[in-house]
């Protein structure tokens, strides 16, 4: 049996039996996306390696690279998506996650030692994501992109060096990338960043529970009230537990998060995307 998914990426989604058992194969021929896979693939396999209380890594069993394809493959997780498993679930089990949330993101700053990122990395990333932008057919032209970068140029240039956690990192930590079973969470879609930070991976949760990303991105009808106040509950244990505890969370968490909608504003081309982008930006923006 073989089933073909959509993948967000880009990349080729099949779920296999084989035997008694189910398996993902993730699959890649475009060329620019090879070592990009084959580098994800073993950032999960390494993250499957430590034992989370409640969070959980599906194994890779092998990543098999051509000339001009990659297909790697792993477990098959019986699992809900994230609006199906906050369309049911009550206060416990959302305490449950943001518990399991905060231990995993411990973990990660734990085996992560405090290191000094130069400005010219954050500045140098922002000069392509601007470079980038400028010629987005979607957003070249528009007065109020051209603002955006204007502003935000100033942020990073006054930044400096930055001393945060640098070490682990799943680079994609949103709601779209955990599957949901019962009070056990898999991460999925481990992603490369340019900086491999923990902080980093609190940026991209708070992507979800601030700023409601991955619920802008779900097709399908949904109990909107149900999610936001869930996301607000979250969002606000995270960022008071980070708060009180690392001085580099309320130093640094705001222009990262500002970079990491920069980078998303980078590729979009949808209307609706674009104008949430823009407004989400601008927002954060009043805070510098």
């Amino acid at each position: 049996m073989e089933i073909e998914v959509k993948g967000h990426s880009g990349c080729q989604i099949d779920v296999v039996r084989e035997g008694r058992e189910l398996y993902v194969y993730k699959s890649t021929g475009d060329l620019k996306y090879l070592d990009r896979l084959v580098r994800q693939a073993e950032k999960q396999r390494q993250a499957a390696i430590p034992e989370y209380q409640h969070i959980r890594v599906p194994k890779i069993h092998a990543i098999d690279r051509t000339e001009d394809s990659v297909r790697v493959k792993m477990d098959y997780v019986y699992s809900r998506n994230f609006v199906e498993y906050f369309e049911q679930a009550g206060f416990e089990q959302v305490n449950y996650l943001i518990g399991a949330l905060i231990m995993y993101l411990e973990r990660e700053i734990q085996n992560s030692p405090l290191a000094r990122v130069t400005s010219d990395v954050v500045n140098d990333k922002f000069a392509d994501v601007k470079a980038r932008t400028q010629v987005n057919p979607h957003l070249a032209g528009d007065p109020d992109i051209a603002a955006i970068l204007e502003h935000s140029q100033f942020v990073f240039e006054k930044l400096g060096d930055m001393l945060i956690p640098v070490g682990m990192c799943h680079g994609d930590l949103t709601f779209s990338n955990i599957l949901f079973n019962g009070n056990n969470y898999y991460l999925i879609d481990f992603l490369d960043s340019f900086i491999e930070s923990p902080l980093l991976d609190i940026v991209k949760l708070r992507q979800d529970t601030a700023w409601l990303w991955s619920q802008l991105m779900y097709v399908h009808p949904c109990d909107t009230i149900r999610l936001h106040i869930a996301f607000g509950k979250i969002d606000r244990e995270i960022d008071s537990y980070f708060s009180r505890r690392y001085e580099w969370y309320g130093r640094y968490y705001r222009p990262l998060q500002l970079m990491n909608f920069l980078r998303i504003l980078q590729y979009a081309h949808e209307p609706q995307v674009i104008n949430y982008l823009k407004h989400a930006i601008n927002e954060q923006l009043k805070e510098f």
